[in-house]
């Protein structure tokens, strides 16, 4: 009898495992995929809105659905401060349409709820053509039942 009690004991066990494995999984996805939506708004608005009321328009407005109400209170406060020269959702990086196709976004393992955003940078530094590997380390939380960003490795 015990042997049976311990081994449905066990096959609980196992199964409430796996099902939270599943469930992460299914978390990590959906962030993944809202950092890559994001990321792939958020680096378009910087190139397609030349002109500065509407850009300041569409990355509030992005920021507005991507990132939560505390993350949205730094960025406000360091605009006010830095105008469009600091970026924090961007690790003050340069970026264009030919960036998007190297966006890559991995969970992070080695914390939770944190993912890396990467993408190589075209560049030149004096007369020399040179790439740079923009690293965004962001945290995801859920907020009003929403995926939203929380902080940025420079937002912490």
């Amino acid at each position: 009898m015990k042997t049976i009690i311990y081994s449905f004991i066990a096959y609980i066990t196992l199964l409430s495992g796996s099902s939270v494995k599943a469930q992460n999984d299914s978390t990590d996805k959906q962030a993944i995929q809202m950092l890559t939506e994001f990321y792939t708004a958020y680096n378009t608005a910087w190139v397609v809105h030349s002109a500065p009321d509407l850009l300041i328009n569409r990355l509030d407005s992005l920021q507005s659905k991507y990132c939560t109400i505390k993350l949205r209170a730094i960025l406000k406060k360091e605009f006010k401060k830095n105008g469009f020269d600091h970026d924090l959702l961007l690790n003050d990086q340069g970026t264009d349409i030919e960036h998007l196709k190297t966006l890559t976004v991995t969970k992070d393992a080695t914390k939770s709820n944190a993912y890396i955003v990467s993408y190589m940078v075209h560049t030149t530094r004096g007369y020399k053509p040179i790439d740079i590997k923009v690293t965004i380390h962001v945290t995801v939380v859920k907020e009003d039942g929403k995926l939203k960003i929380a902080s940025t490795d420079m937002s912490k």
